[in-house]
């Protein structure tokens, strides 16, 4: 029994003795009030309905003569935290089972033990070993032992964090695959003032859809100093750490399976599924940009301006607004432009041909056998392009059945050979002379 309940206990104790607590009593009085109150139903505080005995409530009433209130609060057992239905040697063992082997479940313990003998089959009940092993620590599919502590905390200043995540949302139809699919929602969000910059939905869980939702984000509210992201492959991969090391962004990533870790943006999107997603007319929603306004709308127009009970009633727009001068904010669009471009070079095989990702890509036939510097848009990835001087010239994946009616002709005129005079220099014959007329070699060198 908790203490809480224990306490609620003693004041119905106290209601049903009353008035005997505090008035004074004649002789026969007590008596007399006792038996008076031991023949009423009385509803005790889990609702059910019951009688107590005179010499019971004669107990109580002397509890409360000697030891007060406390004096009414039912006694903890002596035995609680201890499993009677356990004996100590196999509580050790369910534990020994448990720590060797984390994913062994409460039902699978006892079944083991039963077959070792150790048990009687239906002796103990499942709910009993996991009792046990809720109070060693040891509840749940994985073993956390080691489980560090956990602190509440957040960001000093606006920009300082962003956390970021994705979202599965409703399903709707993909023209490019032609059936519907699971929409895929990314957000950010400042963790000193909750404020979400930028949020979006799309068909694909990439890397491409996290830098649009973070460029997005960046041309709203300027650039974060740290990302605090999870561990998924669109948050991983070599576009996002290029992009915010041009940035100048740190990259921080939770522990696997740690979601309470970001917690904040967690917490954002129940409130996003509670107060928007739940509720949304599929009806008139027939594209992602009908949903992506509505997600707009939402964050702009409520959640940002929306008091928040972290933040002592104030809302996530009014804490940015305090600290707008500390905000890396985007002066030279160039630049943005620039963190956004990534390259990457190839050499070109002589078929005129490159490899990017797995793809094949022609490029001019002038630069075969050569190695090349290829560029691309982290926002889009599947467009590459080489730079001759200022022009940009665009790759395209290779066709080769289209090429295989192309004309071969040379891509540029070859160099007349100038003629040049014989040096009369032949190492063959020299080797030849040298090996049948050694004497003849010698007296030239003499002359």
């Amino acid at each position: 029994m908790t203490h809480d309940r224990r306490k609620k206990e003693a004041l119905f104790r106290y209601a049903v003795l009353g008035d005997l607590l505090h008035c004074p009593l004649r002789r026969g009085d007590l008596r007399r009030g006792l038996r008076a109150r031991a023949r009423k139903v009385w509803t005790v505080p889990d609702g059910r309905e019951r009688r107590f005995a005179e010499k019971t409530l004669q107990e109580w009433y002397y509890r409360y003569k000697h030891g007060g209130f406390d004096g009414l609060m039912p006694q903890p057992r002596s035995d609680v935290g201890r499993s009677r239905a356990l004996a100590p040697e196999i509580q050790a063992l369910v534990v020994a089972l448990k720590r060797e082997d984390p994913g062994r479940s409460a039902e699978l313990i006892r079944e083991e033990l039963e077959h070792a003998g150790r048990l009687r089959r239906g002796q103990v009940s499942v709910s009993t070993i996991q009792r046990h092993l809720r109070r060693a620590g040891l509840t749940g599919p994985r073993l956390e032992v080691d489980r560090p502590a956990r602190f509440r905390w957040q960001a000093t200043i606006c920009g300082e964090l962003w956390q970021g995540d994705a979202l599965h949302g409703p399903r709707l139809y993909d023209p490019a695959s032609g059936r519907e699919v699971r929409v895929k929602i990314f957000a950010l969000l400042d963790d000193r003032s909750r404020l979400v910059p930028y949020l979006r939905g799309g068909f694909h869980e990439t890397q491409e859809a996290f830098l649009t939702v973070l460029l997005g984000s960046i041309l709203r509210r300027g650039v974060p100093k740290s990302l605090l992201l999870d561990n998924h492959g669109s948050f991983t991969g070599s576009d996002v750490e290029v992009a915010c090391a041009k940035l100048k962004t740190r990259l921080v990533f939770a522990r696997p399976y740690d979601s309470p870790a970001k917690g904040k943006i967690e917490r954002f999107w129940r409130t996003l599924r509670g107060r928007l997603l739940d509720r949304l007319d599929l009806k008139k929603i027939e594209t992602l940009d009908d949903l992506n306004v509505r997600l707009s709308a939402w964050v702009e127009g409520e959640y940002n301006s929306r008091p928040h009970s972290s933040l002592s009633g104030r809302t996530p727009l009014e804490v940015w607004e305090e600290d707008t001068e500390e905000i890396a904010w985007v002066d030279d669009p160039g630049a943005i432009e620039v963190a956004f471009t990534h390259s990457l070079t190839r050499s070109v095989r002589l078929d005129s041909t490159c490899q990017v990702r797995g793809r094949i890509y022609e490029v001019p036939p002038e630069l075969r056998g050569r190695t090349v510097e290829i560029t691309y848009s982290l926002l889009r990835p599947k467009q590459y392009w080489l730079l001759d001087g200022p022009t940009r010239v665009p790759l395209r994946e290779v066709d080769p059945e289209g090429n295989s009616g192309r004309p071969r002709r040379p891509t540029s005129r070859r160099e007349e050979k100038k003629e040049s005079e014989p040096t009369g220099f032949n190492p063959v014959e020299d080797l030849l002379r040298r090996m049948t007329r050694p004497g003849e070699r010698k007296d030239k060198r003499d002359e």
